[in-house]
């Protein structure tokens, strides 16, 4: 086995790991803006767990990724257009890159390491910043012609919320972190006298502060976390409905968190399930790999990568 760098450059944070025989070596996280230039965060991301004798590197990126090329096209939660990730990687660390969408990172990691092992149709869905998604396929990521997973913007509620990727009513903007923050507030606002608002009114609020105090027993935040998990039922229920996984896979750094979310998406899946009673839901359980999972399976491919398991077709890169 080989070492490899895995970095999952997400919305809010960096995250990076140095793996050698299916193990983490080092791992660092680091708090990201949006603003902040892609490139600069992937070389300053791959420094900090820098080996001499690594032979490859992965990368997963939240948004619209070329495969296999590795050209961030786009995406609402990260800065920048077009941006030819692997072709400048590859130059400046004179090894192999390769560069997918985080969610299928996500994704490789939990089908070989994580809470997936054993499955072969996978459905993953992340939550953080917004909602990732990624589909394995008889042991394969299924990419269609680069982008699909992408249902974190299927249109969930017609006049819905303004979402970041500029429409209104997608899905993540009723199941995600910023939509559980949103909800939070607005009930802190109306209620600053009651235990929630007053433990957390002094604390910056993030999907997972309020998900940990649910599961912590507060009852005000289990409600609106429950709140969340009823949206993401809904949605997963139309997801199982098309691709009839056999397992779901929710990560992220939302979903990663605890189990409150999960079962009131659970029970509302269960329930809107067509032919629910003829048929079982298919397991949804936590990822098994934590917020790192991202990185994990960007190693795990650089590892595929380095040893000739993988090859991406160059002849189309600038």
């Amino acid at each position: 086995m080989s070492t490899t760098i895995g970095i999952d450059l997400g919305g809010a944070k960096t995250l990076a790991v140095r793996m050698a025989n299916n193990e983490i070596v080092e791992q660092r996280e680091h708090a990201s803006l949006a603003e902040e230039d892609l490139l600069v965060r992937a070389e300053h991301a791959i420094r900090t767990v820098w080996a001499e004798d690594v032979t490859a590197i992965g990368v997963g990126v939240a948004g619209l990724v070329e495969w296999p090329s590795g050209t961030f096209i786009w995406g609402p939660h990260v800065g920048g257009t077009h941006i030819p990730v692997r072709v400048h990687l590859e130059e400046r660390f004179n090894r192999p890159v390769v560069v997918d969408n985080d969610a299928n990172t996500s994704a490789w990691g939990e089908l070989l390491l994580g809470a997936a092992r054993g499955y072969e149709d996978i459905l993953l869905v992340t939550l953080g910043t917004g909602i990732g998604g990624a589909v394995v396929v008889d042991g394969q990521i299924y990419r269609g012609t680069s982008f699909a997973g992408e249902w974190g913007h299927v249109s969930y509620e017609a006049d819905g919320a303004q979402c970041d990727c500029g429409k209104r009513g997608c899905w993540e903007t009723v199941a995600s972190g910023p939509a559980l923050v949103r909800i939070t507030t607005e009930f802190m606002a109306q209620n600053p006298g009651a235990g929630l608002s007053l433990r957390l009114r002094d604390v910056k609020l993030s999907g997972e502060i309020i998900v940990r105090a649910a599961d912590g027993g507060d009852e005000a935040a289990r409600n609106l976390v429950a709140q969340v998990g009823a949206a993401l039922g809904r949605g997963l229920c139309n997801l199982i409905a098309v691709l009839d996984p056999e397992v779901v896979v929710v990560g992220g750094g939302l979903g990663s968190v605890g189990g409150s979310l999960l079962a009131p998406a659970r029970r509302i899946a269960a329930d809107a399930m067509h032919g629910g009673t003829h048929r079982l839901l298919p397991p949804i359980l936590l990822a098994g790999l934590g917020i790192f999972g991202g990185a994990v399976g960007a190693a795990l491919m650089a590892e595929d990568l380095a040893t000739g398991r993988l090859l991406l077709i160059t002849d189309n890169l600038p």
